[in-house]
C-alpha cells in the first residue's frame, strides 16, 4: 500500500502540512467557551495605553 502524499509548505524555519481534510473547531464547545472567556477578559482591560499619543 503506497503512503499518502502529504502537501508541505517550506516557508520559514519549520515544515507545515496543509490539508483540506482538517476538522473545523468553529463549533466545538471547548473553543467556543474559551473564545467567550477571552473576549470578556479583553473587554475589561484598558488598551488605551497602547495608542500613540
Amino acid at each position: 500500500m503506497p503512503e499518502p502524499k502529504k502537501e508541505t509548505i517550506k516557508h520559514g524555519p519549520g515544515r507545515a502540512i496543509v490539508s483540506d481534510k482538517v476538522k473545523s473547531h468553529a463549533n466545538d464547545p471547548f473553543f467556543v467557551k474559551k473564545n467567550a472567556e477571552a473576549k470578556e477578559a479583553l473587554s475589561k482591560i484598558d488598551l488605551s495605553v497602547l495608542k500613540k499619543k
